[in-house]
């Protein structure tokens, strides 16, 4: 099994990060403080992450901000680009398309590490 950066979460091959501050933050925002640890806003391949991640959103201010967007010219598509819309999952999993600029808590993820550094090289 791989390591992860602290504060984050193992799940799979994968490791997680719920931000549920009181503070909300735009979906470029949420973006930038995941890639600052070394990670992306989150992308889903099963119904089980999704379970997941709504076991670890224990916030009661925001929805979380994923790494689902809506580009003009390809359509729905998990990107690190931002795009004129964006989406948030609700406290129960289900997700919303919404203005990139509402605030929102959101999830960060990132590959687990081989070996424990301070952050996973990508």
């Amino acid at each position: 099994d791989g390591q992860c950066v602290f504060g984050f979460v193992p799940y799979g091959r994968h490791c997680y990060y719920t931000y549920d501050g009181e503070k909300g933050f735009s979906w470029p925002e949420a973006q930038h403080s995941c890639q600052q640890a070394h990670a992306e806003l989150a992308s889903f391949h099963s119904r089980a992450e999704v379970e997941f991640i709504v076991s670890l959103n224990r916030t009661k201010y925001h929805h979380l901000w994923i790494g689902l967007t809506r580009d003009r010219n390809f359509g729905w598509g998990w990107t690190d680009k931002t795009a004129e819309k964006c989406v948030e999952m609700y406290h129960d999993g289900l997700w919303n398309d919404n203005n990139c600029l509402e605030k929102r808590g959101f999830v960060c993820r990132h590959r687990q590490c081989k070996v424990s550094f301070l952050y996973c090289p990508l």
